[in-house]
């Protein structure tokens, strides 16, 4: 059975626009001409296929297999449709589904891509400018509203809900250290140092010169030493205003994660803020900086930075050198290699002073009692 002139409509799939054709198989293709007899295209018969019918369509409509620009025939004639049939036998045969999976699959991995290089790359880079433009004011306030998640959050095993430590000695204690720490170095906010109730050996910086100190981290200690360079060390981070960079960082990768998965409101991007910065994943870099501001501190104040190392190996003997030793220095966890770098301040004919007295050590260390 021959096809010759048979009325159809073909759609270019490029424009919106409808053409009334005619038909004919020549050879091994199947020529569309317009009314006029000029040729338009001719699809091979081996590529034709012919979309299944769902029960509903008067007409039956053909496609070409693989073409990208989705172009349509419509033929009115169940006749014309049954010559084509004796020319084109593989008309019904069922399409690979290989392209279309390929398409999704390229499609899927430059998503993937795209979105890998925003929170590694660009995020990254563009919190670091940001950081060093947000006036201390405002960023105190962030570093407020991630304090307030960070106690909802973590202070559940806490009575009342409320984890910050506070006894006059205590407190008294902890601002003599601090300031012994800090000593003349100027921060551009109000430093604001507290001691909660976690068992959690850990000490972090948040935004705006909010600095927390774990109750793990006083119970582990053996000496206001090893407190202190802990603390010297978080204050190198805020000197730096590391916290600040990490929090968009975090805020950032929240965002683009949200939306990836469905949360268009970004409603987790301050719980993964809080939980970023609880961690202390700082950059090696960062986390470098702020060993060297430390050391500098305990220098100035002539601290032994004895203890400070002692800490460092009391955690890797009972903890070995692993992120679980100190969720403090997660980023890098080369405890044996930084009481090292502590021990190089030593000198052997040096005295050094006590942070603390015997007494305010011990109201330091009994802060948490009352809580």
């Amino acid at each position: 059975m021959d096809l010759r002139d048979a009325p159809a409509t073909f759609f270019d799939g490029e424009t919106a626009l409808k053409q009334d054709v005619v038909l004919t198989v020549r050879g091994q293709d199947l020529e569309i001409s317009d009314v006029d007899g000029g040729l338009i295209e001719a699809w091979p018969l081996t590529k034709l296929r012919r979309v299944r019918d769902t029960g509903t369509r008067r007409a039956t409509v053909l496609y070409l297999l693989n073409d990208d620009r989705e172009a349509r025939l419509s033929l009115p004639r169940i006749e014309d449709v049954v010559a084509l049939k004796t020319h084109a036998r593989q008309l019904d045969a069922r399409p690979s589904a290989w392209p279309q999976f390929r398409k999704i699959a390229l499609w899927t991995g430059a998503a993937v891509a795209a979105v890998v290089l925003m929170i590694f790359v660009i995020i990254p880079s563009l919190s670091n400018q940001l950081a060093a433009t947000i006036p201390p004011a405002r960023e105190e306030a962030i570093g407020k509203t991630v304090l307030a998640q960070i106690e909802r959050f973590w202070s559940t095993d806490v009575e009342g809900g409320d984890w910050t430590c506070e006894t006059p000695d205590g407190q008294a204690a902890l601002e003599t250290m601090t300031q012994r720490m800090l000593g003349s170095f100027e921060i551009p906010y109000d430093l604001k140092v507290a001691v909660v109730k976690h068992d959690m050996i850990n000490a972090f910086a948040l935004p705006g010169g909010h600095v927390v100190i774990m109750s793990g981290l006083l119970d582990k200690a053996d000496a206001a030493e090893e407190v202190a360079g802990v603390l010297a060390h978080e204050l190198g981070h805020v000197a730096n205003r590391d916290p600040m960079r990490l929090a968009l960082r975090a805020a950032g990768s929240a965002g683009i994660l949200s939306l990836v998965l469905g949360d268009a409101t970004g409603g987790a991007a301050i719980a993964i803020m809080a939980d970023q910065l609880v961690s202390a994943s700082h950059t090696r870099d960062a986390e470098a900086d702020a060993d060297v501001f430390a050391l500098e501190r305990m220098s100035e104040a002539n601290i032994s930075p004895e203890a400070f190392a002692g800490f460092f190996d009391k955690l890797r003997a009972e903890y070995g050198d692993t992120p679980k030793a100190l969720a403090l220095f997660a980023s890098h966890p080369d405890l044996a290699g930084r009481a090292d770098a502590a021990r190089l301040q030593m000198r052997l004919d040096q005295r050094f002073d006590k942070v603390l007295s015997a007494t305010e050590w011990q109201a330091l260390k009994g802060i948490c009692d009352g809580v």
